[in-house]
C-alpha cells in the first residue's frame, strides 16, 4: 500500500471538481467533470460525472485506492438524509476506496475553503444560491439553497431568467424598453421572440439561462434600467439570505465573517459592490473576508477531520 491520501470533492450544478491531498495537506491532484446535481443530471449523470474523475485520478498519479483514508463530498442538490445516502453510496463506488467518506451540501465545505475553519457565514452565488453558517458549537443553519424552481435567488439562473421575462414584457408592450430582446435573440441564436419557447424548453439546461446573466452586466454597463433593476433586486435577494442566517445564530458565533463566493458574484463586480454595501448597512458587527481557498480544499480540510458523527443542518 502506497502513502496515505485523502480526496475532497465540489459537485456543483455547472461542473464537479476533485482534488486530491496527502494527510499532511501537500497537493497530489485536481481534476475537473461535468455537473453533478442529481436534481438536473439525474443518479446516473452524478456516477458518471464521479467515475470520470476518480478514473483520470488513478491514471495520471498511480495512486493506490486502498490508501485513501478518507474523503469528503460536498454536493449540491443533497438537501434531504435519503438523497446523501444515495450520494454517500456513489461516492464510494466510484472512488473504489474503503475509507470513511462523507457528503453534505455544497455549501459546507465552500464555507470551510473560503474562511479556512468551520465557523462563520458563507455566501455562495453562482448558477444557484445558498447563505450558510456554522456557529462556535457547531450549529448549522441555512438559507436558500432551493433550486432553480423554489429559490435561487440572486443566482445567474436567477439574473437570466428575470432578465429573459423582461425582454418578453417588452415585445409585448407590458414592460419598459430594454436591449435585453435583442440580446437573448443573439445569445440563443434565434431570429425572433417566439423562437426564444423552444430554444429555451427543449433539453432544457439551467446553466444555460445562467449563463445569459453575462448579458444582463453588459446591458446595465450600457445605461439598461432594466437590466440595472434585476441586478440590484438580485444583490437585494443574495444579502437578505446571509442576513437571515445571521440573525438566526445571533449570539451563538464569535467568528463574525462573511465571505463572498462563486461564480457569479466573483465575477460581477456591481452585484458584489451593492451585496457588500447592503451587508455593512444591516450586518454592523460582522467584517467581510477574502476568500482563502475554494470548494475542493474545504472538503479536503473536512475528509482529515472525519470523526463519524454529523451536525446536521436547521
Amino acid at each position: 500500500m502506497g502513502e496515505a491520501w485523502i480526496f475532497g470533492i465540489d459537485g456543483g450544478g455547472t461542473s464537479c471538481r476533485l482534488r486530491a491531498e496527502t494527510l499532511g495537506s501537500e497537493f497530489l491532484w485536481k481534476g475537473e467533470s461535468t455537473a453533478a446535481n442529481p436534481r438536473s443530471v439525474g443518479w446516473a449523470g452524478v456516477e458518471k460525472a464521479l467515475d470520470s474523475l476518480f478514473g483520470a485520478l488513478y491514471e495520471g498519479t498511480g495512486i493506490d485506492p486502498a490508501a485513501c483514508a478518507g474523503g469528503f463530498a460536498g454536493m449540491a442538490g443533497i438537501g434531504r438524509a435519503g438523497d446523501r445516502d444515495k450520494m454517500r453510496e456513489i461516492v464510494k463506488k466510484s472512488s473504489r476506496a474503503s475509507c470513511p467518506v462523507e457528503v453534505d451540501m455544497d455549501a459546507l465545505p465552500a464555507l470551510v475553503g473560503a474562511l479556512g475553519r468551520k465557523e462563520g457565514i458563507l455566501l455562495a452565488a453562482g448558477t444557484g444560491s445558498v447563505a450558510i453558517g456554522v456557529s462556535t458549537k457547531g450549529r448549522i443553519v441555512r438559507a436558500g439553497g432551493w433550486g432553480h424552481i423554489l429559490g435561487d435567488e440572486g443566482s445567474a439562473y436567477d439574473v437570466g431568467r428575470k432578465a429573459l421575462d423582461a425582454a418578453i414584457r417588452n415585445f409585448e408592450a407590458r414592460g419598459p424598453a430594454t436591449s435585453l430582446l435583442g440580446r437573448a435573440l443573439g445569445y440563443f441564436g434565434v431570429l425572433d421572440a417566439f423562437e426564444l419557447i423552444p430554444a429555451v424548453y427543449e433539453d432544457f439546461d439551467k446553466s444555460r439561462i445562467a449563463g445569459f446573466a453575462r448579458e444582463v452586466s453588459k446591458a446595465r454597463k450600457e445605461g439598461d434600467a432594466a437590466a440595472s433593476a434585476i441586478l440590484a433586486g438580485a444583490a437585494a435577494g443574495l444579502s437578505a439570505l446571509v442576513v437571515s442566517v445571521a440573525e438566526r445564530l445571533s449570539g451563538e458565533i464569535l467568528n463574525r465573517a462573511i465571505a463572498l463566493s462563486g461564480g457569479f458574484i466573483e465575477n460581477e463586480a456591481f452585484l458584489r459592490a451593492e451585496v457588500e454595501a447592503r451587508l455593512k448597512a444591516e450586518l454592523p458587527g460582522y467584517r467581510l473576508s477574502p476568500v482563502l481557498g475554494d470548494a475542493a480544499t474545504g472538503a479536503c480540510a473536512m475528509a482529515r477531520e472525519l470523526r463519524g458523527s454529523q451536525t446536521r443542518t436547521t
